[in-house]
């Protein structure tokens, strides 16, 4: 009898504190609208000080307690949720649904404020644990019943992902939570630097990379500015490959979307200079590099706006073939740089042979067949194919190991043998 008192005694004790603990982190979202930042720090035991730190907008943990923490929330929520169960599941009258804790912790929520209390639970557990996809679907249903403010869902959310960078789970929820914000009220850019700064904690951080194309799908405007953002990503992160494949992306969206930037004042100039050294001429002006590009299409018919695309397009490709050589010079060999450059020269090789047809379309944005087919698809070159293309598939072959003349072969149609 007296040992089953002493673990009561025991357990309620320890809710208390966990109870205690949670309170103050909640404490600190309510008094601090500018938090950004969550951070275990490590403290294998107790100082007799609160463990629950906070610094200039950043909220700390210390490790001594966080699983006890994680363990007393994670306990309730699942209470909770079997009890919410019951109830849509046509529970009588005369059933508790409110006590998430249980007579050892005295812990009793009413039926007015019990949605409200559990999110200081939700927010514990998923600082501590931002996997679990059961959580952010209880703050979705609490969303959905009016129970939590829109802008303090879009902080928590950036602050789990300043502790769990990778968090698909965050980054899935924000997505939901945009569907209840009207285009005008979306601050996009904020959007892209909170996936950059997740990106830049954690290399190839896929979930950031995703999302970070999910809002260019949404905001196309900010795909000029994306071209600057990458490549200082790149020089910082030469070897992490998410960041080339999102240029591609960048890259392949604004050809499919005729983008060109007004304000540019380049003149296509690397795209001359990688025109001129592949065909041993001069290649100065807009008409030489048509004249090579596209030597089969109609002048009179092409859309202006959509060949000034078209070269926009293609200069950046180029410029990109100019970067890969400036690394490889600078950091050696690297599948990073190398696998990049032939997404570059396919881009440059497949927007040139579709090019008579997609640069006389009517309608803005559309692409042709040729641009959407697998790359397995592309087939080999016929005699219609032009100089320039002739002369890339020269400029190849000097290149080619034996593992680079079967890419040649199997996406660009190059057959050396």
């Amino acid at each position: 009898m007296t040992s089953t008192t002493e673990a009561a005694d025991y357990l309620d004790d320890n809710n208390a504190f966990c109870e205690k603990i949670i309170n103050e982190i909640y404490a600190v979202f309510l008094k601090d609208p500018d938090l950004t930042g969550f951070e275990i720090i490590p403290m294998p035991s107790n100082t007799n000080k609160s463990p629950v730190i906070h610094i200039e907008h950043n909220l700390g943990l210390q490790s001594w307690c966080v699983k006890y923490i994680y363990e007393y929330a994670h306990r309730l929520l699942l209470r909770h949720k079997a009890e919410c169960q019951k109830l849509s599941g046509g529970g009588g009258p005369g059933q508790n649904s409110t006590n998430l804790v249980g007579s050892s912790s005295g812990a009793m929520l009413s039926s007015t404020t019990g949605n409200n209390a559990i999110i200081k639970y939700l927010n514990c557990a998923i600082l501590i644990n931002p996997d679990v996809a059961t959580f952010w679907n209880l703050r979705r249903q609490l969303f959905a019943k009016n129970r939590l403010d829109i802008t303090k869902e879009f902080q928590f959310s950036a602050v789990v992902l300043s502790k769990k960078p990778k968090s698909n789970e965050a980054f899935a929820y924000r997505r939901w939570l945009y569907l209840f914000q009207s285009y005008d009220a979306i601050d996009w850019a904020f959007e892209i630097g909170l996936c950059e700064k997740c990106a830049d904690k954690s290399t190839t951080n896929y979930h950031a990379w995703c999302h970070r194309q999910w809002v260019i799908m949404k905001a196309p405007q900010l795909l000029k500015f994306e071209i600057y953002k990458t490549e200082k990503f790149i020089r910082k992160h030469i070897h992490d490959y998410s960041c080339y494949n999102h240029r591609q992306f960048v890259l392949a969206k604004m050809s499919e979307t005729s983008f060109f930037d007004e304000h540019d004042e380049h003149d296509f100039d690397e795209l001359m200079q990688y025109t001129g050294s592949l065909v041993s001429s001069t290649v100065a002006t807009v008409d030489d590099l048509l004249r090579w590009l596209i030597p089969t299409a109609n002048r009179e018919s092409l859309n202006e706006s959509k060949v000034r695309s078209f070269l926009f397009c293609l200069n950046l490709a180029a410029y990109d073939l100019k970067l890969c050589e400036e690394l490889k010079s600078a950091y050696g060999e690297s599948l990073a740089f190398e696998n990049h450059r032939r997404f570059m020269i396919k881009f440059i090789i497949d927007r040139c042979r579709s090019a008579p047809s997609t640069l006389t379309q009517d309608t803005n944005g559309q692409c042709s067949a040729m641009c959407n087919q697998p790359m397995s698809k592309i087939t080999k070159l016929d005699e219609q194919d032009s100089a320039f293309i002739r002369a890339i598939e020269s400029n190849e072959q000097t290149r080619s190991t034996s593992q680079h003349k079967m890419w040649c072969k199997l996406f660009l149609g190059f057959d050396f043998e």
